[in-house]
């Protein structure tokens, strides 16, 4: 067989074969699926305090909130704060057996009648100064509430005369927000219950009388 004729075979074997086929791609293992940490809870915020203090009681630019009492005329409980509602008020706070608080009560009395009872309105409350706050009297609360009507009939005022109301761990909404550390605290609040005047033991009430004429838009205070 001549040298060409093999050669032609050789080239025939070769094209018949085919080609050689390409390797199988080789398959990536699969990931093992990432697990995520757990999430830490969320720490609850501390809630704010934004109340505005005085050395005691709520300063100027602070706001009267609700809290129960119980009048010591009626025996009625309800919120004094709520009760008077739009009208400019003073609140005056402090201890039953203060000579100094009981004038105080009869002259937050007679400013309420000067300007009259329909533009200004005024009550007094009776706490227990402990340790240097004020708190809810818990102790004797019937025998309080007694005496207290008896002062005010004996004084001779109109302005209600209340203690805080007793409730299950302490009157918090009155022991808790108002900050009272010192008897005779007073404040007094416009129609929005956004306090205008805030004093302790106050020598007179000039700067009082300053505040509720502006209150009450009148450039002098009533004959009286």
């Amino acid at each position: 067989m001549h040298k060409s004729t093999l050669t032609l075979l050789a080239a025939l074997l070769t094209a018949c074969s085919g080609p050689t086929p390409a390797a199988a791609p080789q398959v990536a293992a699969a990931e093992a699926p990432k697990t995520e940490a757990a999430a830490e809870p969320a720490k609850p915020e501390a809630p704010v305090d934004n109340r505005v203090l005085a050395d005691s009681g709520i300063g100027v630019g602070g706001k009267l909130k609700a809290f129960q009492i119980v009048n010591c005329d009626s025996g009625d409980e309800y919120c004094q704060v709520c009760r008077y509602g739009g009208s400019p008020k003073v609140m005056a706070v402090g201890e039953l057996d203060d000579p100094e608080f009981r004038n105080d009560i009869q002259n937050l009395d007679a400013l309420v009648k000067k300007y009259g009872e329909d533009k200004l309105k005024a009550f007094a409350v009776i706490a227990e100064i402990k340790d240097g706050k004020g708190v809810t009297p818990a102790q004797d609360r019937e025998a309080l509430i007694a005496r207290a009507k008896a002062v005010r009939q004996e004084l001779g005022v109109t302005i209600p005369v209340v203690v805080p109301a007793a409730e299950e761990g302490g009157n918090k909404a009155f022991d808790d927000y108002y900050n009272i550390t010192k008897g005779r605290t007073m404040m007094f609040a416009d129609g929005r219950n956004a306090v205008r005047y805030s004093a302790t033991a106050p020598t007179d009430l000039a700067a009082l009388n300053d505040a509720i004429r502006e209150v009450l838009g009148v450039t002098e205070a009533p004959a009286g």
